[in-house]
């Protein structure tokens, strides 16, 4: 048997060299003529399957991979833009965004308000991922910062690489830590992070942000940051305030309560029952301002910018009579419907 293999190869290969070139040429172009012409065949077939609306089974001249085939992950974090689409209130103290100083050796967390200039602080993103079959080794992480305000411009602070586990591993979440010195110039500055998978299952959760500012109450507690149109065209800002802070973390049980009773629970049910309280518990309209507080916003609560117009707005806070402790309100801005930036300003009292 082998003997008769190695007669028709090297019969094969005689052939080959005596065959004139152009007659190799030749048939090499008439074979990928060919495939040419099948490839336009199964596109044209697809094409009038896809407008009589029938999907193609398994046979067909085009393959269609099993769902459970390709693992897609889905890295998140905190996403103020992504939950507030979903008609949730947003805290812009970013509970994935911690930031550390290492003090005699030992690393401790530091309010994002009590920051100095030209110091070096640890940034500490929490990554997760909301994928049970896809993980995403390499995960890219960016962090930049803004000066204090909505809207403002970013600076790059650089890049980390995780290895994000599937949902509900030993090691998940993952923490991207950076290296950040704060400029040399006084004032407030915002921490943002970003995700960066070039196949995830959601983009729209990979951004967050921690922008906050406290203020001492003297009744009234007065705060001031600007308002910036980085666009090339007129912008109009609508600011709107919430006290919403995130509340403690529900039981298990009360998200267990709202699958069925009987039969298999899948992974989609679940999501499902959890959006629903969520929706419920942190909906967007349930935190208007207590009674007692006021909120007056300067020069107004509808801010019309110019072109790369920077504006400065100021948000005075008067609490009730015998307040003590802090109270979180947000100040977001929207152009129509879609949210384009925020603050959380914290009162303390004196």
């Amino acid at each position: 048997m082998v003997q008769l293999v190695r007669f028709f190869g090297h019969a094969l290969a005689r052939g080959l060299r005596t065959t004139p070139r152009f007659l190799l040429d030749l048939v090499l172009l008439w074979i990928l003529r060919f495939w040419m012409l099948l490839c336009d065949l199964c596109r044209a077939a697809r094409n009038r399957a896809t407008r009589r609306g029938r999907r193609f089974a398994a046979g067909d001249c085009c393959v269609r991979l099993p769902p459970d085939t390709l693992l897609r992950p889905d890295p998140l974090l905190y996403s103020q833009y992504y939950l507030m689409a979903q008609g949730l209130a947003v805290t812009w103290d970013n509970p994935d965004i911690e930031i550390y100083r290492t003090v005699a050796g030992v690393p401790q967390l530091v309010p994002s308000h009590l920051l100095t200039q030209d110091t070096e602080y640890e940034v500490r993103v929490r990554v997760w991922n909301g994928s049970y079959s896809g993980p995403a080794p390499g995960l890219p992480v960016h962090l930049s910062f803004l000066t204090f305000g909505i809207n403002t411009v970013s600076t790059a602070v650089g890049a980390a690489f995780v290895d994000l586990p599937v949902k509900g591993a030993p090691n998940h979440p993952v923490i991207a830590p950076f290296r950040w010195r704060t400029p040399a110039a006084p004032g407030h500055y915002c921490l943002q992070a970003r995700l960066d998978w070039p196949d995830d299952a959601n983009p729209d959760n990979n951004f967050g942000q921690e922008n906050v500012n406290v203020g001492a109450l003297h009744s009234p507690a007065t705060f001031v940051f600007p308002v910036r149109n980085e666009r090339l065209y007129q912008r109009r800002f609508t600011l709107a305030v919430d006290a919403y802070e995130i509340p403690p973390v529900l039981p298990c049980s009360r998200y267990a309560a709202t699958l069925p009773p009987r039969g298999p629970r899948t992974r989609l049910q679940e999501s499902r029952a959890r959006w629903e309280i969520a929706r419920g518990v942190h909906a967007r309209d349930a935190f208007p301002v207590p009674p007692g507080w006021s909120v007056a916003i300067q020069p107004g609560e509808v801010v019309s910018l110019e072109p790369t117009e920077e504006r400065t707005v100021t948000v005075t806070i008067t609490a009730p009579d015998g307040f003590t402790g802090t109270k979180a309100f947000n100040v977001n801005a929207f152009e129509g419907d879609v949210l384009v930036g925020g603050v959380t300003l914290f009162v303390e009292s004196s």
